[in-house]
C-alpha cells in the first residue's frame, strides 16, 4: 500500500454497530472491512471492533426490560480482484436482561454470522474521484438458542442470535476530494422466522458520512446513521414497542498507527428519535482496530 492510501482508507472505518434491531445495523459494515476506495486485487483486511450499548424496552412496573450489550467483533475481507470484495464477521456477544419483575438473564457466546459481498460498479483506476456500486449481505443464523437449567428458553432479547436467516440489498456511493470525502448507502434487510416464533419488522438502513483528513494519518469524520423500519411479531402478533425510526449523530476520528495499521474511535448520539411504543435506545461508543496485507 502507498503512504497516501491510508487517507482514504481513514474514512469510512467506522465499526459497524449492532442495536435494538435484531435484524439490521446502523452504517454500513463494509466500510469497517475495506474502506471505501476501490481495493486492489489479493487484498486482505482484519478488523477487531467493540461496541457497548444499552436499550429499555416496555412500561415501568409492568413489562419494562433494560438490556445491556458490549460486542467485540471479529472480520476478515477479501478482495479477489478491483470489483468485488466479499467480507465476513463473527461477533462475541454479552447481554444482560433486568426484567420488571428484577430477574436477571445473561449470555455470552458467539453470536450470528454475517457474510457481505461489496460490488465496484465503475471500470476506472484505484484512487478515482468518483465511485458507486452494489451491495448485499446474508445473516446465518449460526448461534444457537440459550436456555436455563430447567431446559427452557432464555427471554429473546437476551439471545446472543435471533435464529433467523436476514438478507439484505442495497446501493453506495463515494465521492474523494482530498481532504475531503462524502460516502452514502442504503440498504434493505428482510428476514425469516426466528426463534420463539419472532418475525422481525423489514428495516431500511441508511447512513451517509463525511471525512476530513488533517494529515497523511489523522482524519476527523462526522456522519448520519440510521434506520427505519416496521414493527416486530411474535406469534403473529404484533410488538407494540418495537419498529419505527431513529438516527444517530456520529463524530468519531480515525487514527493511521502504521500505514497498513488503523485506529478508529466513534461516539454515536440518538439524535433523532420516533420509535414505536416504550422503547429506548441509549448512545454508543465504539473502537476498532484495522490491519491490511497483501497476498502474493
Amino acid at each position: 500500500m502507498n503512504y497516501k492510501t491510508p487517507v482514504i482508507l481513514l474514512a469510512l472505518c467506522a465499526s459497524p454497530s449492532a442495536f435494538a434491531c435484531s435484524t439490521c445495523m446502523v452504517g454500513d459494515p463494509t466500510q469497517s472491512l475495506m474502506g471505501a476506495e476501490k481495493p486492489f486485487e489479493n487484498r486482505l483486511r482484519f478488523s477487531l471492533d467493540y461496541l457497548t450499548r444499552s436499550e429499555e424496552l416496555g412500561r415501568e412496573g409492568f413489562n419494562k426490560k433494560i438490556i445491556d450489550e458490549n460486542r467485540l467483533s471479529l472480520s476478515l475481507a477479501y478482495a479477489p480482484n478491483s470489483r468485488w470484495m466479499i467480507s465476513a464477521n463473527l461477533p462475541f456477544i454479552n447481554r444482560q436482561l433486568e426484567s420488571f419483575n428484577l430477574a436477571d438473564q445473561e449470555v455470552s457466546m458467539l453470536g450470528d454470522t454475517t457474510i457481505t459481498v461489496k460490488n465496484y460498479l465503475q471500470d476506472s483506476e484505484f484512487l478515482q474521484s468518483d465511485m458507486y456500486g452494489l451491495l448485499a449481505g446474508i445473516k446465518l443464523p449460526t448461534a444457537s438458542e440459550q436456555k436455563d437449567d430447567n431446559g427452557l428458553a432464555l427471554d429473546f432479547d437476551v439471545q446472543a442470535g435471533q435464529g433467523a436467516t436476514v438478507v439484505n440489498v442495497g446501493l453506495w456511493y463515494a465521492h474523494f476530494s482530498y481532504p475531503f470525502l462524502l460516502y452514502t448507502s442504503a440498504s434493505y434487510h428482510v428476514a425469516s422466522e426466528g426463534y420463539q416464533d419472532f418475525q422481525a419488522g423489514d428495516a431500511l438502513v441508511f447512513n451517509t458520512t463525511a471525512q476530513y483528513a488533517s494529515s497523511h494519518g489523522f482524519s476527523y469524520y462526522l456522519g448520519l446513521e440510521g434506520r427505519s423500519s416496521q414493527k416486530d411479531t411474535f406469534a403473529g402478533v404484533s410488538d407494540p414497542d418495537s419498529g419505527g425510526t431513529i438516527i444517530y449523530l456520529v463524530p468519531g476520528i480515525i487514527y493511521t498507527i502504521k500505514p497498513d495499521l488503523l485506529l478508529n474511535l466513534a461516539f454515536k448520539h440518538a439524535a433523532a428519535v420516533q420509535l414505536n411504543g416504550e422503547h429506548e435506545e441509549s448512545d454508543m461508543i465504539s473502537i476498532g482496530l484495522t490491519y491490511d496485507f497483501e497476498i502474493h
